[in-house]
C-alpha cells in the first residue's frame, strides 16, 4: 500500500513540475507592454506602474514590463488599440475602464 501511495505522489509531482517548467521559455528575455487608456499621472497610471514594478517577479521567465500611455477618447483609444492592432501572443496587456465594453 506504501508503495502504490509513493508512487502516485511522484506521478503527481512530474505532472504538477511539467507545465511550469514549459512555460519559462515563453516568457525568458521578451518585453511584456501593459498599455494604459489614461494620461500619466492618474490613477490607471499609478496602478499600472505599481504592478510594473513587482509582477516581473512572479511569472516564470522574469519578464521586463512596460508601461505605455495611449489617452484619449475616454479610453477608447486604448481598447480599439487592443483589440486591433496589438497581437494575441500574450505580450500586451490593456488597461482601461471596464464599462467600456458594455457601452
Amino acid at each position: 500500500m506504501k508503495r502504490i501511495i509513493c508512487q502516485i505522489v511522484i506521478v503527481s509531482l512530474f505532472l504538477i513540475a511539467a507545465p511550469a517548467s514549459a512555460q519559462d521559455g515563453f516568457y525568458q528575455g521578451k518585453t511584456v507592454r501593459i498599455i494604459v487608456g489614461a494620461s500619466a499621472g492618474g490613477g490607471y497610471d499609478t496602478y499600472s506602474r505599481t504592478i510594473d514594478r513587482h509582477i516581473g517577479k512572479h511569472i516564470p521567465g522574469n519578464p521586463t514590463f512596460v508601461v505605455e500611455n495611449m489617452p484619449g477618447a475616454g479610453f477608447l483609444i486604448s481598447a480599439n488599440y487592443m483589440y486591433k492592432v496589438a497581437k494575441p501572443d500574450g505580450l500586451t496587456i490593456g488597461h482601461f475602464i471596464g464599462g467600456l465594453f458594455l457601452q
